[in-house]
């Protein structure tokens, strides 16, 4: 919708980019809210619920992406999370908690979510199936709302709510995922339970629910410094679908680099590092192929650290960048 309304009044959409959110939840709106990060193979515990405790690990992250820079009303997003794997017997488990924000012009979704994942050895990796369970508040801010008089807007449009609103729900995610050392592909389906928030008596936001289909494979070289790490995710809503490619080229594992295409309109630049045993840092720019352009881009950057100990009381450190 972005695209849609700012090919036809340009100059309205750079200066009032909250009325376009607000567009999207008029009456009978459907919408998806949450953001599909660019490095997503960092923390596939963003798509994926089965992904919690993929490598034994106590793994904490941190994500901040920041939209169309540059324009008012900007998606804002943070995403915190940790995760663990755990044995119980000789069965292997994962849990997670994680927090999400995210602000779009008037609109702020918060979610807190907790996560358990069963694993099962398969071949030469794990077969894992989890579950979420995503706490929602949605809420609705008409101090921010700026109101104009244009072909395409008038003031004072009953559509638009004039107090503020929020409602909360409870939702659910499932997925599985294979991970082997060579490469991995999962499935999820989420918002299962599509819960309609009401903000006001025209205003009101509904979830779709969303299949995710994702997959990655690493190449070898014959050198053994570097190796070709490529991935995709797609999405749909059973109506549209979107998606994100990558490739990356990691050196000495501590270093990679690479580039992708977002389905939505935009390539993606990236690079990271380990700066010590357990911290990585990853840093992308999307820069968008439509009229877009004229913001300032999509950035976002990753932190995680990942550890564990043992009964000596050694620390313990790995890297769990692209899973």
């Amino acid at each position: 919708m972005y695209l849609c309304i700012y090919d036809r009044c340009e100059h309205v959409v750079k200066k009032y980019l909250t009325l376009i959110a607000v567009g999207l939840f008029t009456v009978s709106a459907f919408a998806q809210y949450r953001i599909e990060f660019s490095q997503y193979m960092l923390n596939l515990n963003t798509i994926n619920p089965a992904a919690a405790g993929n490598n034994d690990m106590i793994n904490v992250f941190g994500t901040l992406r920041s939209q169309h820079s540059g324009f008012d009303g900007a998606p804002l997003t943070y995403d915190i999370s940790a995760d663990l794997g755990f044995k119980i017997g000789s069965t292997k488990h994962g849990a997670y908690v994680g927090f999400y924000d995210n602000r779009v012009g008037l609109f702020r979704y918060q979610e807190v979510s907790i996560g358990y994942a069963y694993r099962l050895p398969l071949f030469d990796g794990h077969l894992s199936g989890g579950l979420h369970v995503d706490f929602n508040t949605v809420s609705y801010d008409t101090e921010r709302l700026h109101e104009v008089e244009s072909d395409y807007h008038s003031s004072g449009d009953p559509v638009i709510a004039q107090t503020n609103g929020n409602d909360f729900h409870i939702d659910l995610n499932v997925g599985f995922l294979y991970k082997s050392p060579r490469w991995w592909a999962g499935v999820t389906l989420r918002n299962i339970l599509t819960p309609e928030y009401e903000l006001g008596t025209n205003t009101f936001y509904k979830k779709t629910m969303n299949f995710y289909t994702m997959g990655g494979y690493n190449f070898k070289f014959a050198n053994p410094l570097y190796l070709l790490k490529v991935s995709a995710v797609v999405n749909t809503d059973f109506i549209s679908w979107s998606g994100i490619a990558n490739a990356n080229i990691e050196y000495k594992e501590r270093y990679w680099g690479g580039i992708g295409y977002r389905i939505d309109g935009a390539v993606v630049f990236m690079a990271g590092l380990k700066v010590f045993n357990g911290l990585v840092i990853g840093y992308s720019f999307d820069l968008p192929t439509s009229a877009l352009i004229k913001s300032a881009g999509n950035h976002e950057v990753v932190l995680s650290y990942s550890f564990t100990f043992d009964r000596a009381n050694k620390n313990k450190y790995k890297s769990i960048r692209f899973l």
